[in-house]
């Protein structure tokens, strides 16, 4: 928290013209890479930080606050560096992550054909959403595997950036600029096997264990980090502003009216709780994992459930900020109108789909609900 906290005004001030670039401009990326808040996951031998996920939830939400791009792209390669940890070898780790900080992009969906050679893998694919694009030396990319057991499993492959082809012009986009979320593309690229690893969709939540599944969930951690640190910057932005604010219609100033203080005693409130509420099932989790080594499906169904609730209570926060700025917030430069797209956009991710309260009335009604696959 405190490197984060050491940052965050750069990152704030350099928040415009990272949107401008279309990616985290480059005193903003030396800043995050120097305070290896990339490697925050990974065990202090591994050259990582060692956070917990209640730390890794409110570093994001610290840089989130600052920037939502920045905070974004904390999330997606602070995960894949965890996953890269558990499951690649100790010579791969040491490659990439052996010779200071370091980030890595990814594409967890199975897109890449990978077909076996003297040494490695020829491989090729296109991938899209390359969220930290445009500060991380390395990709990874995944191909499907034959089931085994009943399960799917995959092919991991990490990449120099060098081996890539970027679109830059492909992230064209509302909200989330300076990701750089973009299309990419791999053709006939050989790949030496120690830089590859297979894991499989589903696996049981034993300490160190990798799989799609168990990404996804830190990834959701991440990004739902994301969403409440983009609603407290929202409400932060209006409690600045409303007392020197005059009311367009009426006399006095913003903070001088009923329906704003009533909205931000309510939506302050829920945003609040529903933080609260989530922080709480992540760390009885961990408590979980190191206690037995797994966690109750319910329980996992549960955190999903108040991520949904968190990051929707942000989202209203935000929306209810700018319905109650000043006029100026319809400028692009605004942080306003800038957390409003970043969270309208960050909210599409699978991670938020409302299908997963679907399954979670199913969960509560009895009805039985279908396991999906990865394609």
């Amino acid at each position: 928290m405190q490197r984060a906290r050491d940052i965050s005004a750069l990152i704030a001030s350099e928040a415009l013209e990272s949107e401008r670039q279309g990616r985290l401009t480059q005193p903003v990326a030396t800043a995050m890479l120097k305070a290896n808040l990339f490697s925050m996951l990974r065990p202090v031998a591994a050259g990582g930080l060692g956070c917990s996920r209640v730390e890794f939830f409110e570093t994001v939400e610290e840089i989130a606050r600052a920037d939502g791009a920045a905070g974004w792209c904390l999330s997606v390669c602070a995960a894949v560096s965890d996953f890269i940890h558990r499951g690649a070898s100790p010579e791969l780790n040491e490659e990439i992550f052996g010779f200071g900080p370091a980030a890595v992009w990814t594409s967890l969906l199975p897109r890449a054909t990978s077909v076996p050679t003297d040494g490695g893998f020829h491989l090729s694919g296109a991938f899209a959403m390359g969220s930290g694009s445009c500060l991380a030396d390395w990709v990874l990319v995944a191909s499907p595997l034959e089931d085994r057991e009943g399960r799917q499993w995959f092919r991991a492959h990490v990449l120099p950036k060098a081996d890539v082809v970027i679109d830059a012009a492909s992230w064209d986009v509302m909200g989330l600029r300076a990701t750089a979320s973009i299309e990419y593309s791999v053709t006939d690229c050989f790949v030496p096997t120690h830089r590859t690893f297979e894991y499989p969709y589903l696996k049981g939540g034993k300490p160190g264990s990798v799989s799609t599944l168990n990404a996804a969930f830190l990834n959701q951690v991440g990004l739902t980090a994301f969403a409440s640190g983009v609603g407290r910057r929202a409400l932060a932005e209006l409690l600045e502003a409303a007392p020197r604010t005059r009311r367009t219609v009426g006399e006095g100033f913003q903070s001088d009216d009923g329906a704003i203080q009533f909205g931000l005693g309510e939506l302050d409130g829920r945003l609040t709780a529903a933080r609260s509420h989530f922080l709480s099932l992540v760390a009885d989790q961990d408590r979980q994992l190191a206690e037995r080594g797994a966690i109750d499906a319910a329980d996992t169904l549960a955190l999903s459930q108040a991520a949904q609730i968190l990051s929707r209570a942000a989202r209203e926060m935000t929306i209810f900020a700018f319905d109650n700025a000043g006029t100026n917030a319809v400028y692009a430069r605004h942080p306003l109108q800038r957390c409003l797209r970043d969270i309208f956009t960050g909210l599409k991710h699978a991670s938020f789909t409302p299908s997963i309260l679907t399954r979670v009335g199913k969960s509560k009604l009895g009805v039985q609900a279908t396991r999906s696959r990865l394609s």
